[in-house]
């Protein structure tokens, strides 16, 4: 869990450390640059599927990587999401009406479902990239431990 929480806090670290970088470069309008919002969850989510390998790697389980996953990725989308919403309703206003205008399906007008939608983009890209980076790990559901409980090869019946 600890490092769960971790991991949550470099996703949103990298996220609004990105962001602000793109600000500064007054590129933040571009909304095809968040494509790279989700290799930047993607390679913590990576980090933090690992470090869950890395302690139990004998007896790994598909679903002990993948709820690392997905919580570290809902603290980091979380966190973001209300950096977000702060940055742009107080900070940088002109900003949000100019994301509001690029972004329609988040819906015209409505300031919740810009945040929304920021939200639920963190939420789509942390499952995506848990499910297509468990695989790396997870090679076979036949393990030691399953053959050793099952006993295939002295099966009685």
């Amino acid at each position: 869990m600890k490092n769960t929480f971790k991991y949550g806090l470099y996703i949103a670290a990298t996220l609004i450390g990105y962001f602000l970088i793109i600000d500064i470069l007054g590129l933040a309008e571009e909304v095809y640059l968040s494509f790279f919002n989700a290799i930047l969850t993607g390679g913590c989510i990576f980090l933090a599927i690992r470090d869950v390998y890395r302690l139990e790697k004998h007896r790994f389980n598909y679903m002990e990587g993948f709820q690392a996953a997905l919580l570290s990725g809902l603290v980091g989308t979380t966190i973001f999401t209300l950096f977000i919403a702060v940055y742009l309703f107080e900070i940088r206003p002109e900003l949000a009406t100019s994301l509001k205008e690029k972004i329609t399906i988040a819906g015209s007008g409505i300031e919740f479902a810009l945040i929304l939608f920021v939200f639920l983009s963190g939420v789509a890209t942390t499952v995506v990239s848990a499910l297509v980076i468990l695989p790396l790990y997870k090679q076979s559901w036949n393990t030691k431990k399953v053959r050793k409980e099952q006993n295939p090869m002295h099966d009685k019946h």
